[in-house]
């Protein structure tokens, strides 16, 4: 039975089955999260950076 996880930005199914080089992992503020390419990865430590910086204001 195949196992899929969804990409935190778009909810894009990822088979984690097939190659773990295939999902992009990140732990923007200590947690982990799963990708499914680099830019959203990016996109999204960009946007949890700029709310981290709204609420220390």
């Amino acid at each position: 039975m195949k196992s899929f996880i969804k990409c935190d930005l778009c909810n894009a199914e990822i088979s984690e089955e097939k190659c773990v080089f295939a999902v992009h992992r990140r732990t923007p503020g200590g947690e982990e999260r799963c990708f499914c390419c680099e830019r959203h990865a990016d996109e999204f430590e960009r946007k949890h950076e700029n709310e981290s910086e709204k609420t220390e204001r």
